[in-house]
């Protein structure tokens, strides 16, 4: 498994302003990362990268700031809606989001990319909740999405989602079965998935059992983060900083012969920018720990 990271935790400067790709994949390989994990959906907001006009420039900048930190770039994610936008026909981003993840996926096929994450649609405003609706709703949703990125070269990972128990479910959020049950039924080795740690924890999974079940086949990316289950907060720690059990989360992913990424997606906000250096190193010191669990 290769150690790699959302650079979301070498992003944000603790003054609020947001650093450069360039800033934040430079110090992600100063830590030692073995590889980057770009959130694209990052770059699809304020004018950033690729929601502006000449978006194909944002991707070469992209592109160039990953290949001058030297590191590559396995897996990415995409553009994103939250869980009551997806259906919301009134939503002003609605039309932007969708065509936002067609500069993601170009953009995962320059940075030399082979997963790029997903969400799964999510129909929010069903009257009572419908397995069988939402999975049809999100095949339709991402048929686009496969067919471009078979043309790109790339895959899709669709991410398990949380359930917090609202008056709505949410499509593949508490049930990890479901989100099985939609790549088996897409039947395509372009799609597959990317178990989110924490979301599976606070939706009463698992995580260890989930990655049993879902088995090298269909599983193409992680998000390491860990959380506290009964707080239902999706906080993004990092591992030993909730109640995870990583050990069973490590010796799952080797049991089942994960070779990909063992990537986080944490935060790390608040820390002050002169203490950030030294706090992703030690972020690199716990990941190699982790995978030398046997």
């Amino acid at each position: 498994m290769y150690l790699s990271a959302s650079h979301g935790i070498a992003y944000i400067r603790s003054d609020g302003s947001f650093m450069t790709a360039r800033e934040s994949f430079t110090e992600m390989r100063d830590a030692g990362f073995d590889a980057l994990d770009v959130g694209l959906w990052q770059y699809c907001s304020d004018k950033r990268y690729l929601l502006r006009d000449d978006w194909e420039k944002g991707v070469d900048e992209l592109c160039a700031a990953a290949e001058e930190a030297g590191l590559p770039v396995h897996q990415t994610h995409g553009d994103v809606l939250a869980g009551t936008q997806w259906d919301d026909l009134s939503y002003p981003r609605r039309e932007e989001h969708f065509e936002m993840l067609f500069r993601c996926i170009e953009a995962a096929r320059r940075l030399g990319a082979k997963y790029m994450v997903m969400h799964p649609y999510n129909l929010s405003r069903l009257p009572l909740y419908s397995e069988k609706e939402n999975r049809d709703a999100c095949i339709a949703y991402l048929a686009p999405y496969i067919e471009a990125a078979k043309k790109a070269g790339i895959c899709l990972a669709v991410e398990n989602m949380v359930d917090f128990g609202r008056k709505h479910r949410r499509y593949c959020g508490g049930d990890i079965y479901e989100l099985i049950d939609l790549v088996e039924t897409i039947n395509d080795p372009a799609v597959g998935i990317c178990l989110d740690t924490g979301h599976a924890n606070i939706s009463g999974i698992n995580p260890a059992a989930a990655v049993r079940a879902i088995g090298k086949k269909h599983l193409y990316c992680t998000h390491i983060n860990d959380n506290h289950a009964l707080k239902g907060a999706d906080e993004h720690l990092f591992p030993y900083f909730g109640d995870v059990n990583w050990a069973d989360v490590v010796r799952a992913l080797k049991e089942i012969g994960y070779e990909n990424d063992f990537a986080y997606e944490a935060c790390v906000l608040g820390i002050p920018d002169e203490l950030r250096p030294t706090w992703l190193r030690y972020t690199v010191d716990l990941g190699r720990q982790l995978l030398s669990i046997k």
